[in-house]
């Protein structure tokens, strides 16, 4: 039997990128087919004696194999010079027997994230990408441009910042992983997106970043989107493309959906839609239900992929 807390150090190097894309398909097509489901997460703040206290409870049901829970929890002080504290973690009951167990979510956290990027843009565009752009250098955008070298077989990889500092850092990080052997590091958005194929982006701002002008020549964007404070996208990307969510009642919450809600647009937003007027997700893209190709993959994170790469990591600990 596995430990009942498993640490990060415990599994980190046993759960890969490509574990991680395995893990994601599995929950994008087990959440098209509705064997999966990802009930709605609850977020709760509360302002305590000048603290901020953060909560993020996110459920997923596998009925008859697993059942999670992941939560984030975060504290930050409001004086100077106070960073404050983030914890997540998942806690993971396996409906066979009742066993349950609980994981730290942080790099799992990270591998899922861009392991559903990288399915998004494979599922949006196909597989026949040789240029794609990722804005951005932090910790999702790294493991962004992983799981898009693993899933594509790119003659170039562009990546931006605007701190040296930043590109040269995650260059230096990142090259000794990579099958791709061009990456091009820019000091621009307008020089990373020239001539690519398609466009990720992964960078928490309070103002959008991209226009469809930046975008005119390219046919798909994924965007990791935010909590509802940031905006990477202009609002008129989401209402001249077609727009593809990975949970609906998610995206609802999220920056781009609450500024259109603000200004009175939200109808204007292009949500692809079945011919009965149902939304569209990924998961139906997954399950090869969403016609033609390009638009936006508009993504919010869904518990049910921290489920399937929980149970994976938990599976390989108890055999």
């Amino acid at each position: 039997m596995p430990p009942q807390h498993l640490r990060e150090q415990d599994f980190r190097d046993q759960f890969t990128t490509q574990d991680a894309i395995k893990a994601c398909r599995q929950a994008f097509e087990g959440y098209g087919a509705g064997d999966i489901a990802n009930p709605p997460r609850v977020e709760t703040l509360k302002n305590e004696g000048g603290t901020s206290h953060f909560r993020l409870d996110m459920p997923a049901l596998w009925p008859g194999h697993f059942r999670c829970r992941k939560v984030i929890e975060e504290t930050a002080d409001a004086g100077p010079g106070h960073l404050g504290t983030r914890h997540a973690w998942i806690d993971l009951e396996d409906l066979s027997d009742g066993t349950c167990i609980r994981l730290d979510a942080g790099h799992i956290t990270d591998l899922r994230t861009g392991a559903a990027g990288a399915l998004s843009l494979e599922y949006l565009a196909g597989a026949q990408l040789q240029r794609i752009a990722i804005v951005g250098t932090g910790r999702i955008a790294h493991h962004l441009a992983l799981a898009c070298d693993s899933l594509f077989d790119l003659r170039e990889l562009r990546c931006t910042s605007r701190d040296a500092g930043n590109r040269a850092n995650f260059a230096a990080a990142l090259v000794p992983q990579l099958r791709c052997s061009k990456l091009n590091m820019t000091p621009s958005i307008e020089s990373c997106l020239e001539g690519v194929d398609a466009v990720l982006t992964a960078v928490p701002t309070a103002q959008p970043i991209l226009s469809s002008s930046l975008l005119r020549s390219i046919d798909t964007v994924i965007a990791i989107a935010g909590d509802g404070r940031t905006r990477q996208l202009q609002a008129e990307i989401l209402e001249t493309r077609r727009v593809i969510v990975d949970v609906p009642q998610q995206a609802e919450k999220s920056g781009e959906f609450l500024y259109a809600a603000s200004t009175g647009n939200s109808d204007k937003i292009r949500l692809a839609r079945m011919p009965d007027d149902t939304v569209l997700t990924l998961g139906d893209a997954a399950c090869g239900r969403l016609p033609g190709s390009g638009g936006v993959a508009y993504m919010t994170g869904m518990a049910a992929q921290d489920l399937c790469a929980a149970a994976m990591i938990y599976r390989r600990f108890r055999s």
